[in-house]
């Protein structure tokens, strides 16, 4: 897990080949993360799932999640902050909570600039780079300029990535499955646990679920099982089979099954392959 942050409150940071060589391995970060690119193409992996970095395009990263970012010529900018300022943020703007580019389960964790957008970010990232290096910032004003980039940027994933919207009760209803899987994926594998949980049938639950990432619950909570399994292989210590009873699965030739049929590949082999 790597700590950028080191206590402070809000981090711009120039981003460049050589900011962190860590950058080209799989790693987390403890704290949230837009990345704003105006120079260089190459490629971006969050969570083992790739995407093309390019000029003009906006990433966001949530603390957990792993990442690596390919060795090549590139310039922009990395905001950095915390669990403090992002739960501010979404006091004043809780619709915006596990929305749009603030959703951890979208498959589409960025958005395209385009020339208007382009010059809101430049003029936000000016200001927040102003208040910095004063020597003493304020707060709120650091976090009114970081809301206005995170409101803009949801606005514009909604647009340039649409998907069928569900009514309040639903989208509180996927809420609550997501933080329920977050929370549980580990111990408990099956569906019907979750439906129990939220009080909710499940062919019911299996419609929302389907509606808001095409998924039903099994197959969203086995791309979180998998995710972490690939996540703990490529990062953990443990062995393949510690890492099995960590995931909650019984008998680690079963977890060896599984990830098999997922990946194609076994355990070891893909402990073996760096995702570089």
């Amino acid at each position: 897990m790597q700590e950028l942050l080191e206590g402070e409150y809000l981090r711009v940071t120039r981003l460049h080949k050589d900011l962190n060589k860590l950058s080209v391995v799989p790693h987390r970060h403890d704290h949230y993360e837009m990345l704003i690119v105006s120079k260089g193409l190459g490629k971006h992996s969050i969570n083992f799932k790739t995407y093309d970095i390019k000029p003009g395009r906006v990433y966001f990263l949530h603390p957990g999640q792993v990442h690596l970012i390919e060795e090549f010529d590139r310039d922009g900018w990395l905001i950095l902050f915390g669990e403090e300022l992002f739960k501010r943020f979404l006091a004043i703007h809780p619709h915006e909570d596990e929305s749009g580019l603030l959703d951890s389960y979208t498959s589409k964790p960025y958005i395209d600039l385009d020339a208007g957008l382009s010059a809101i970010f430049t003029l936000l990232v000016k200001q927040l780079r102003a208040e910095l290096a004063v020597q003493k910032q304020d707060v709120d004003i650091l976090l009114h300029y970081v809301s206005l980039l995170l409101l803009h940027a949801n606005r514009a994933q909604i647009v340039q990535h649409p998907k069928d919207a569900l009514s309040l009760r639903k989208k509180q209803l996927f809420h609550q499955l997501k933080q329920t899987i977050e929370t549980n994926f580990k111990r408990e594998h099956l569906a019907s646990f979750y439906a129990d949980a939220l009080n909710v049938d499940i062919k019911q639950l299996n419609q929302i679920c389907r509606k808001a990432t095409g998924l039903t619950v099994f197959e969203l909570l086995q791309e979180r099982l998998l995710t972490e399994s690939k996540i703990q292989l490529q990062t953990s210590p443990g062995s393949a089979k510690e890492i099995s009873y960590n995931l909650g699965f019984n008998d680690p030739a079963f977890f060896g099954r599984f990830f098999k049929k997922h990946t194609h590949v076994t355990p070891a082999d893909f402990r073996k392959m760096r995702m570089i």
